[in-house]
């Protein structure tokens, strides 16, 4: 077998399984065994596979196939323009999480001249694989980020990512609000689990891959944002602000229970025009 035809069969093998994007993870997966980007496969795609590398590259597609993630078999993925390890003891950061962050850094960048020298105090709950947390020390690093879990082994990924990256950021094990409870914050950040039980039984077969903790939020897939909202007022600085990640059919009720508490809120969409994100001050 030589590359062209391993792209050829590995794309074959993921279509009959169903897997959208057949050619692009085939060829991925190729890359990843014989250490080529995918540029390089089409330059090179004469080249012979040895019996070892063909034998690696049948495996990785054969787990593709049976739905694992791609970016679990391959160990990576990129968000924010950074380079994130993944596995199965952490969600997989997904693109429309980054409107948060963008959201985040747009507010703290206005007011980091009123500051006088003061740090930004920010604190990511439900951090996984410290995507939030990370990204917001890597492009803003004069602020103090904390971030938090429940999974002490979500938190172990978390810090391999933070010392990858080269970023400071505190890790602190503990449930939700608890972990941070005993100070006040400027900034309060959180992609919690969303999920509904009845929309987690119609999700991706990949999903179920991912920790199943990270994705679902009760009966609505509302519990966390009713656990923030009673919480969050008495540990928020005065002009502190909550920035949350949402389903795209939850904008109405989430802003509603922060509105009933006395917060003013924003939605702001993702890239396909769907509630994604909500500003609670």
């Amino acid at each position: 077998m030589n590359i062209r035809d391993g792209m050829c069969w590995g794309e074959k093998e993921l279509s009959k399984k169903g897997i959208e994007n057949p050619r692009f993870d085939a060829d991925l997966l190729l890359g990843e065994v014989l250490k080529k980007a995918r540029d390089r496969l089409y330059l090179d795609w004469e080249h012979d596979l040895s019996f070892q590398e063909e034998e690696s590259f049948r495996s990785l597609i054969q787990r593709r196939a049976a739905n694992v993630p791609l970016q679990y078999i391959l160990k990576r993925q990129e968000f924010m323009g950074l380079p994130f390890y993944v596995d199965e003891r952490v969600l997989i950061p997904r693109a429309d999480s980054e409107i948060l962050v963008e959201k985040l850094l747009e507010s703290m960048e206005l007011e980091k001249e009123q500051r006088a020298g003061q740090k930004i105090k920010v604190a990511d709950l439900c951090t996984g694989s410290g995507a939030l947390a990370i990204s917001t020390a890597y492009y803003f690093p004069s602020a103090e980020v904390v971030g938090t879990d429940l999974s002490f082994a979500a938190l172990e990924v978390a810090e391999m990512n933070a010392k990858e990256l080269e970023v400071s950021v505190q890790w602190r094990q503990g449930d939700f609000l608890k972990a941070i409870a005993n100070e006040r914050w400027d900034y309060i950040i959180t992609n919690p689990p969303y999920v509904s039980l009845k929309d987690y039984d119609d999700c991706a077969p990949e999903i179920f891959y991912e920790p199943k903790m990270a994705f679902l939020g009760g009966e609505d897939g509302l519990n966390f944002y009713r656990c923030l909202v009673e919480g969050v007022g008495s540990i928020l600085n005065p002009q502190g602000k909550v920035f949350m990640e949402i389903g795209w059919d939850q904008g109405e009720a989430v802003c509603s229970l922060f509105q009933k508490k006395g917060f003013a809120t924003q939605v702001f969409q993702d890239l396909a025009g769907r509630d994604r994100v909500i500003l609670a001050r």
